[in-house]
């Protein structure tokens, strides 16, 4: 998982050319800024001249970094996802055995939605961009990044004699995340409370894939 972290990390640095100290800093505010644009409004309901504007530079300073909205858009994913990468990576380090580990990733996740509400730009960006084929490549590793954490910690788990032996980590690991990813879009819709149903199917699922107490 931490090999995994730090190839996004890595594959970011790829991605941004060398800058000054000023220029990587308004690169990041402009970020900061279409994260927060995009998670409120959406891709579509967000326009270049209102990432422009609520950054305060100038066209040309805009596009000094990033050549059009849609590769702003991907650039803000890989932002954002990199963030909550590092920062469930922390959480997760804090625990040894992987049940707490996986405790640990889902309260930093419900943390994130609750209070970085940038952090939605991401299942925004993702949903309306994947319309366009030609954009799937780059999104899926936001999907694949947070799979692999999470199935690389089930495989743990099922070393740990904590997790059922008959169960493919990385397909609990994509039912987990989906789950995720579906309670994310329904509480929204409802208006509810993300962090109480989250916490309820994770209970669930340690009552599904865990080792019964007698074969322990």
């Amino acid at each position: 998982m931490v090999q995994r972290v730090q190839d996004l990390k890595r594959r970011g640095a790829e991605a941004v050319p060398a800058a000054t100290e000023k220029g990587e800093a308004t690169r990041r505010h402009l970020l900061e800024g279409a994260a927060a644009a995009f998670a409120e409004k959406g891709y579509a309901g967000t326009s270049l001249n209102d990432v422009i504007k609520g950054a305060g530079v100038t066209k040309g300073g805009f596009y000094f970094h990033f050549p059009s909205k849609e590769a702003l858009a991907i650039a803000v994913l890989r932002y954002k996802q990199e963030q909550w990468a590092g920062r469930v990576l922390a959480a997760t380090m804090k625990h040894t055995s992987a049940m707490d580990q996986l405790t640990a990733m889902v309260e930093a996740l419900i943390d994130l939605h609750e209070h970085d509400h940038a952090s939605r730009a991401i299942s925004r960006i993702c949903a309306e961009l994947s319309d366009y084929p030609e954009l799937i490549p780059q999104l899926a590793p936001q999907f694949d990044a947070w799979i692999d954490m999470t199935a690389s910690l089930f495989a743990k788990a099922q070393q740990e004699g904590s997790v059922r032996q008959d169960l493919d980590p990385r397909a609990i690991g994509e039912a987990a995340v989906a789950t995720f990813v579906g309670l994310e879009v329904m509480s929204k819709a409802e208006g509810r409370e993300l962090g109480p149903r989250v916490r309820s199917y994770v209970e669930l699922y340690r009552r599904a894939f865990g080792t019964p107490q007698s074969e322990r």
